[in-house]
């Protein structure tokens, strides 16, 4: 693990897994869910599942991933084969700086793209800042798709505030506007019953999401131009592979696409992001930890700056 660290912030990162976020903690709290499990065995300790989705979650144990150049089922797009959730996730990344607070890691795909990722500890106020530059080092133009996976610790009665805007079930059906009717409510988290779902939080004029627990608040903010919807997934003692009953987490992760059905989906409807020979697209997000008290957050930006009230 790379370990940044300041005054307050303690981040842990595993250039082996994308340069995944196993742990972000604030004075001592965890915010991400993170298990230390010894199964199921991950495919880099054994062999395929024969399945590239089975192989992803084989060495899921919740943290932070950033998925690139596919996001949702395998899929073949221009002649290549495409995992599940992207081949970055999983992939030993190279470090090119490190510093206490910052580490800037790069690897390529298996489309002609390479991504840097700089993750930074930031002051005034306290927040992890993450730059993700995407480069097209070809002589081809290409197109892909990315989305942060962020899966945070929850309790019953947490909340998680997002813009007001459309919502759509995992099939992609309207289902209203955030956050739903009172009984259907997803802001609201409950951990009574096993269940596991996915919702979409489409079209965001605004890009941030908020989850309040009742020990701290988290705060991410995103610039909308690059992931104009969110993947809500909420998963709580489901049972089978790979949680057997074990998990309870709440991930808000933004996205450029929805439904979420992968690379040669998101070209044929116009999602995916073209980027021509040498090109190059950055984009900045941040997290950003908060008091939490009884007002709903209304607005984060991307240097931590977290409006309260209606």
């Amino acid at each position: 693990m790379i370990t940044l660290q300041n005054d307050r912030l303690t981040v842990q990162i595993n250039e082996q897994l994308g340069a995944e976020i196993a742990q972000i903690s604030v004075n001592g709290s965890e915010l991400l869910a993170y298990y230390d499990w010894d199964s199921p065995v991950a495919v880099g300790r054994s062999t395929s599942y024969g399945k590239h989705r089975h192989d992803w979650l084989s060495e899921y144990r919740g943290g932070w991933q950033f998925l690139i150049p596919n996001a949702g089922p395998e899929c073949e797009v221009d002649g290549v084969n495409l995992p599940f959730h992207g081949e970055w996730s999983r992939t030993h990344v190279d470090v090119v700086a490190h510093t206490e607070s910052m580490v800037r890691v790069r690897a390529g795909t298996r489309l002609p793209i390479t991504v840097t990722r700089e993750i930074s500890l930031r002051t005034n106020p306290d927040r992890v800042e993450i730059t993700t530059t995407v480069h097209n080092p070809s002589t081809e133009s290409t197109s892909f798709i990315w989305g942060e996976h962020p899966a945070f610790r929850a309790s019953d009665g947490d909340l998680v505030d997002l813009p007001t805007t459309n919502v759509a079930d995992a099939s992609g059906s309207p289902l209203g506007v955030w956050p739903l009717a009172e009984s259907d409510r997803l802001d609201v988290i409950d951990d009574k019953a096993p269940h596991e779902s996915v919702h979409f939080i489409t079209d965001l004029d605004c890009g941030w999401a908020a989850l309040r627990r009742s020990d701290i608040g988290v705060a991410m903010a995103w610039e909308a131009r690059d992931f104009p919807h969110v993947w809500l997934w909420r998963e709580n003692g489901s049972k089978g592979f790979p949680f057997y009953g074990r998990a309870s987490l709440v991930a808000i992760e933004p996205a450029c696409t929805w439904p979420g059905l992968g690379l040669a989906e998101a070209r044929r409807r116009g999602q995916a992001i073209d980027l021509a020979a040498g090109q190059s697209r950055s984009t900045t997000m941040s997290l950003t930890p908060f008091v939490p008290t009884n007002a709903r957050v209304s607005k984060v930006t991307v240097d931590g700056h977290i409006t309260f009230g209606s």
